[in-house]
């Protein structure tokens, strides 16, 4: 059995080190959040329509999803090439634990690569 990775409270971010969420779901945000919309963030090359309301990161629609944005080694070190123009969605998702609550869809995503989850401390 893997060991359990524990989150420690002096850790920057454990996502660093895993990106599995990146690779497992679906990204699925407004369409105003879209660089081509007034206020909006998201660069266009990284997101495709859905419909007229609703677009996704490239690369999470289709069945072997993996967010175009996501740069790395799954379970070792990645990064997200549009960080800071990354959609709400992707910003409000936490890893287990790093506010305190197990997160199970972060459990989820890293159970699809092979990884134990994060264990709080």
């Amino acid at each position: 059995m893997l060991d359990r990775i524990r989150l420690h409270c002096s850790e920057v971010n454990p996502c660093m080190r895993c990106g599995a969420c990146c690779a497992a779901f679906i990204v699925r945000f407004p369409a105003v959040e879209m660089m081509h919309d007034n206020g909006g963030w998201v660069p266009e090359a990284f997101a495709t329509s859905i419909d007229g309301s609703i677009c996704a990161m490239k690369g999470t629609e289709l069945k072997h999803k993996r967010c175009t944005a996501l740069e790395g080694q799954i379970g070792h070190r990645v990064t997200c090439t549009i960080y800071v123009s990354r959609p709400t969605v992707c910003r409000s998702f936490e890893a287990s634990w790093q506010e305190g609550a197990r997160n199970y869809h972060c459990d989820r995503a890293r159970a699809l690569y092979g990884l134990a989850p994060f264990d709080y401390l």
